[in-house]
């Protein structure tokens, strides 16, 4: 039984990622490979994505592969999340102030943990890894009439992966000593068009080029995490975690495809091409940055559960390595610097008796509060944008006392840029819901193997 609802939901996955999805709407999003998903687990998008060092077996924490050690015999964990933007974008050129805003939903990742045996954890599913959404327009005047300038780009990468988490030292609840490694499959399509058009105006040929690219390579991650408790002279069961997460550098094969043309209106209307221009096809290659986390949890425990935690985090990529090596490339028109980012973050369970039904569901939830301070890797006339951002969520969990079932909710207020010193920026508002499916084998019904049909 169990073996078939893994494969039903594997053919899942595939079924969605060959499908694509409208995730993004952001002018940012022409920058490298589009703008990157920061939402890789609704729980800790709340916590402000400070999760590197944080392993718990009621959560898939993708973002240090160590932490899949922690997951407990007969509870598989399942993990399907939502998410979405909301964002103001303004800008001011020469006095010429513009505004746009943008909205985007869809599914963000599914993932299946399963504690293989005692110390070893395993993760494998599907999650984005950065989209493309943007459509812009620049019309200005041109002899008796205007001419427009038209830039749309769409498309998205994504990856495929399994991970393995293995305690090395595990000394129940005093010490452990936790590595692990992911291996993901990233593939996808950005397409980019460029179009000029000429308004009212017959006198001369509307022109497009038309720019996609089929991207796909392998990623690696190694985590590593470390946890000891305190003892303190009041007893109290404090802990320290700390944990490492490196992001190898990946060189992806890109299949591209480069067709120029230029074309008229029929009234206004019906798009005629006219004449080829140029088409063509090129394999190249495209070299994506590595990535560098280290965290720091601190925190109290209460019959193996967290009451409460304060966690800060640091990240670094330099994006100055990115590199798209096709010919038609024109990335230095769109250059991308360092990027760092410093997290912190707070979550606090008022009542650890899940069990108890006569406690609301209030009080046995999880509150987690963050924020963050983001050097982007986004330059834009010579200036890199900054961007800060406060995160909040709820963590509620599920109706039964053997279940580790949890739904997620995460927030993000946020700010890209700054209108006064860099003529742009973006004023954006993210959510995600996501369900934690953590049943035991030993009880839920659907996992029982039956003796008579």
């Amino acid at each position: 039984m169990l073996k078939n609802n893994i494969l039903s939901i594997l053919i899942f996955f595939f079924a969605i990622s060959s499908h694509g999805q409208d995730l993004n709407t952001s002018p940012f999003s022409r920058y490298g490979i589009g703008e990157l998903n920061t939402i890789q687990s609704t729980h800790f998008f709340g916590f402000g994505n400070v999760s590197c060092a944080i392993s718990e077996p009621q959560n898939i924490n993708i973002n240090n592969p160590a932490s899949y050690a922690s997951f407990i015999k007969y509870n598989p964990i399942f993990n399907v999340s939502l998410s979405g933007k909301s964002a103001l974008y303004n800008s001011n050129y020469n006095g010429n102030k513009t505004n746009s805003t943008g909205n985007n939903f869809g599914l963000n990742n599914l993932f299946i943990g399963l504690p293989i045996k005692k110390n070893w954890g395993l993760v494998f599913g599907i999650t984005p890894v950065s989209s493309q959404g943007y459509n812009i327009t620049n019309t200005v005047p041109f002899e008796s009439s205007t001419v427009s300038y038209v830039y749309k780009g769409d498309g998205s990468v994504n990856k495929l992966m399994i991970g393995n988490g293995f305690n090395f030292i595990n000394k129940g609840d005093t010490t452990r000593l936790a590595f692990g490694i992911n291996s993901s499959y990233l593939f996808g399509n950005l397409e980019r068009t460029s179009s000029v058009i000429y308004n009212n105006s017959n006198n001369y040929n509307n022109s497009r080029i038309q720019y996609r690219s089929s991207l796909s390579g392998w990623s690696f991650d190694l985590g590593l995490q470390f946890y000891k408790r305190i003892k303190t002279s009041f007893n109290n069961k404090l802990f320290l975690n700390l944990g490492l997460n490196y992001t190898l550098g990946s060189d992806l094969n890109s299949d591209n495809d480069f067709f120029a043309y230029s074309f008229t209106y029929n009234f206004n209307v019906q798009e005629i091409a006219k004449d080829t221009l140029e088409i063509s096809n090129e394999i190249s290659s495209m070299a994506i940055p590595q990535k560098f986390d280290i965290g720091i949890v601190f925190g109290k425990i209460y019959k193996d559960k967290r009451r409460w935690d304060l966690g800060i985090q640091y990240s670094n990529s330099d994006w100055a390595n990115f590199k798209d090596n096709s010919a038609y490339s024109t990335q230095t028109d769109f250059p991308m610097g360092l990027s760092s980012r410093i997290a912190f973050g707070y979550r606090l369970s008022p009542n650890l008796d899940w069990a108890n039904s006569n406690k609301s569901l209030i009080s046995k939830s999880t509150y987690s509060f963050g924020l963050h301070q983001t050097k982007s890797q986004i330059i834009v006339d010579n200036k890199t944008l900054t961007n800060n951002g406060i995160n909040f969520g709820v963590s509620v969990p599920m109706l039964s006392s053997r279940s580790l079932s949890r739904i997620n909710f995460g927030f993000e207020f946020g700010k890209l840029g700054d209108l006064k010193s860099n003529n742009i920026e973006e004023n954006y508002f993210k959510f995600s819901i996501g369900f934690s499916l953590g049943p035991d084998t030993r009880y839920d019904r659907w996992f029982r193997k039956r003796k008579y049909d």
